[in-house]
């Protein structure tokens, strides 16, 4: 029994590993996968390349919303709703104070428990502004010995108490206590058209009073001065755009009235996402005029403010705890903590679309036209949404109508009752867990099994779709879009194409890795015969041809015309190789290797190997007119050539391998090659090409006797020289190669006087013999 489990898990193994370049599939979908989460989702500032990554994410998170529906929200939130109604009882926007005034009376009879406006008030109520007007004419008359009637007077005096609007609001706000008053941080040009740097200077003295009650640095920043940890956080909210460039406050007269501790100031500006939907918001930004940061101070929003009256809480009980990477944490109290991201936004977990949080209208509120005990120790949040004035945006429930102050009322709401939509470590491991899932283990599943079964992989996308609303209804934000878009449909998409078309595999990958190395019709005999890449032991002619001066001439050109120079030149050569039935075996830099005889057996591959490299010569004299006439460099080359018995075929890695020649016969061929130099030549070939060659009629000259390291035996080397077409060059190159065979007879019969006149003749006929040349000098030593 043991035995038969072995076998088949020996079985299943084997068979896995037949399909391994499946499984490699699986792995780079897997790496790619992985490389666009950590890019899109992981980077400091994501790639502009993986927006549209990001985008589809939070497409589905949306989507996530709309599925979810309305859920109950928290009773304790009302919003009083500055809505068209209001503006038909009230008159056109922006309301009198007095308004403002008797709406605080009224909620603060009903037992209100706290009241945030998402309202600015920057402006001072200009109700009185006539009998202001009337007051200083009066005034200026009395200057110049006009007198005023006493009278008159005291009754513009009076009129001005009546109609001071601000006044009136500032001491309901009094009464009331527990006010939170908006400010709103200028992010874009449009805000701050026509608000002036001294305007701007002011707005930034008004709310400097009312910082964030209370701000930490945590033991993590160790020896680091003090202000400096501050700079340092403000630098974080730097990176993440979130420095407001200016702010605008309430007047003087209303600061004032809030400037207790039993009241407070916050901001309400709405972050909105990439696509322009709002997913988060801050609850503390960073903000001052001085261009020292030092200088400058952190503050809360009014959902912190509204909550720290709401529990009733001191400013040391509301502390902002901050590190070297960030916000780490916002405290209300000992009993909640909350840990948003590091610039202190949360992802607000809307319980609806618009209108979820019951909606009092402000002019109902303000004329006490509601049902007693309707803000009974409530939140109350007051905002626009009447056309023209209200702050309307987009959330995921879509549509541009979603109120700005009911999404403070969401987000007061998740911190009542610590609702969050989180992602933070744990979301990301499990994203990464459900990539490496259906990349690796789903890899080698797919790799074993039948391809008819693999459509199966894409079931998975049920089960996962519904973990993932599940976990999203638990609070939990997990990434669909990675583990499901770009790991799980294309691992089995490309796996399920590499296995349905593994049965025409084996001819592709011949063609695909023979085109670059032979030519057609070799590729056509070989997907007859492909047991021939197989690795054996045959006779090859190997061809070695060199560019010299390399070096110096790419330092004369730039990359792009050094690469198109090469390119030029080494295709040329290719197409040689392949017009003689010759192997390309690889290009080393701008070396070429090149073998005859393999794959398939040809009886006379040293002839054919010859007659390439002349006619590489050849075309080269073409190419050297034709770079000369562009002013470019005109290559030279140097070939080698040798014939003899070398391993040849598919050689290399498991990871890489390619059809090859290796052995003697090759690095003999590579040192001719070099030789070359010394002999001032442009072809040598060895003894045993040269033997090759013996019938046929190419013109030959003896060069030299050399010893080649590894070999016991001396190795003569020869001249291939071009057969000229015309009689008179024919016979001059023959008269070459005899005065050149009398003159190397004397030389290998130390007859050096001899050999020297024979050298110096034909020097004088042909001053750019390099073999000539060469020997002449050595007889003069």
């Amino acid at each position: 029994m043991p035995n038969r489990i072995g076998k088949k898990i020996i079985a299943i193994i084997l068979e896995w590993w037949r399909h391994r370049g499946s499984f490699a599939i699986s792995l780079v979908v897997t790496l790619t996968a992985l490389g666009v989460y950590f890019v899109t989702f992981l980077g400091e500032k994501p790639m502009p390349l993986f927006d549209f990554v990001s985008r589809l994410e939070l497409s589905s998170l949306d989507y996530r919303f709309q599925v979810r529906g309305r859920t109950k929200p928290d009773p304790r939130i009302v919003i009083v709703d500055i809505d068209q109604q209001s503006q038909e009882v009230l008159g056109h926007w922006p309301f009198p104070r007095f308004h403002f005034a008797r709406l605080l009376d009224a909620l603060r009879e009903d037992s209100a428990r706290v009241v945030a406006f998402d309202i600015t008030f920057s402006q001072p109520d200009d109700t009185a502004k006539p009998l202001e007007a009337l007051a200083s004419q009066l005034a200026e008359q009395q200057k110049h010995a006009r007198p005023s009637n006493p009278a008159i007077v005291a009754q513009i005096d009076a009129l001005r108490k009546r109609y001071d609007y601000d006044q009136q609001f500032a001491e309901a706000i009094q009464r009331f206590g527990r006010v939170v008053l908006g400010n709103y941080f200028l992010y874009t040009q449009a805000d701050l058209q026509g608000v002036t740097p001294q305007a701007l200077d002011r707005y930034a003295n008004l709310i400097a009073f009312f910082p964030f009650p209370e701000v930490r640095p945590l033991p993590s920043f160790g020896s680091t001065p003090g202000a400096q940890r501050l700079v340092k956080l403000i630098d974080v909210y730097d990176q993440a755009s979130l420095l407001p460039p200016g702010a605008e406050a309430n007047n003087d007269l209303l600061n004032g009235a809030v400037a207790s501790e039993r009241g407070g100031c916050g901001f309400f500006t709405v972050i909105v996402d990439a696509d322009g939907v709002v997913r988060h918001l801050p609850l503390a930004l960073p903000y001052g005029r001085d261009p020292d940061r030092k200088n400058w101070d952190i503050y809360a929003s009014i959902d912190v403010q509204a909550l720290r009256l709401y529990f009733g809480l001191t400013n040391e009980q509301t502390v902002l705890n901050y590190g070297p990477t960030g916000v780490f944490s916002i405290e209300f109290g000992p009993k909640l903590i909350v840990h948003p991201d590091e610039v202190s936004r949360l992802m607000v977990n809307f319980h609806g679309p618009a209108r979820t949080y019951p909606y009092v209208s402000f002019a109902e509120a303000a004329l006490k036209k509601f049902t007693p005990g309707t803000f009974k120790d409530k939140i109350v949040l007051v905002g626009a949404s009447a056309t023209g004035i209200g702050d309307l945006r987009v959330t995921p429930f879509g549509g541009l109508d979603f109120p700005g102050v009911e999404i403070h009322a969401n987000l007061i709401d998740n911190l009542l009752n610590q609702s969050f939509i989180t992602r933070g470590a744990k979301q990301v491991l499990t994203d990464l867990g459900w990539i490496f899932l259906f990349g690796i283990p789903l890899g080698i599943w797919l790799a074993a099994v039948q391809p008819r079964w693999m459509v199966f992989g894409f079931v998975l996308l049920a089960p996962f779709a519904g973990i993932i609303y599940w976990a999203f209804l638990h609070g939990w934000w997990l990434n669909f879009i990675v583990p499901a878009v770009f790991t799980l449909v294309p691992n089995v998409s490309l796996v399920a194409l590499y296995r349905v078309l593994i049965e025409e595999q084996e001819k592709r990958k011949v063609r695909g890795a023979f085109q670059q190395y032979v030519s057609p019709e070799v590729i056509r005999r070989l997907l007859v015969d492909p047991e021939r890449v197989k690795p054996r032991k045959t006779s090859v002619t190997v061809l070695f041809s060199d560019i010299r001066g390399f070096t110096s001439i790419s330092e004369k050109l730039d990359a792009q015309e050094l690469a198109d120079l090469l390119n030029n030149y080494l295709t040329e050569m290719t197409r040689i190789i392949f017009r003689n039935q010759g192997t390309l075996d690889k290009y080393i830099g701008d070396a070429v290797m090149a073998i005859w005889g393999a794959p398939f057996d040809e009886p006379r591959h040293a002839k054919r190997c010859c007659e390439a490299a002349l006619n590489m010569l050849a075309r080269l004299e073409d190419l050297q007119r034709e770079w000369r006439a562009h002013g470019q460099p005109a290559l030279e080359i140097g070939i080698g050539i040798n014939t003899g018995i070398a391993s040849v075929g598919n050689m290399g890695s498991r990871l890489r391998y390619g059809y090859t020649a290796i052995g003697d016969a090759v690095n003999l061929a590579s040192r001719l090659e070099g030789l070359n130099k010394d002999y001032g030549t442009r072809i040598i070939i060895s003894d045993s090409t040269r033997a090759a060659l013996e019938n046929d009629s190419a013109l030959v000259r003896e060069l030299d006797l050399i010893r080649v390291k590894g070999k016991l035996q001396p190795v003569t080397i020869y001249e291939l020289m071009r057969a000229e077409t015309d009689v008179d060059k024919h016979r001059e190159a023959v008269e070459l190669i005899e005065l050149f065979e009398r003159g190397h007879q004397a030389y290998k019969q130390r007859y050096w006087g001899t050999a020297k006149k024979i050298f110096e003749d034909m020097l004088r006929r042909w001053p750019n013999d390099g073999p000539a040349r060469l020997f002449h000098v050595r007889c003069e030593e």
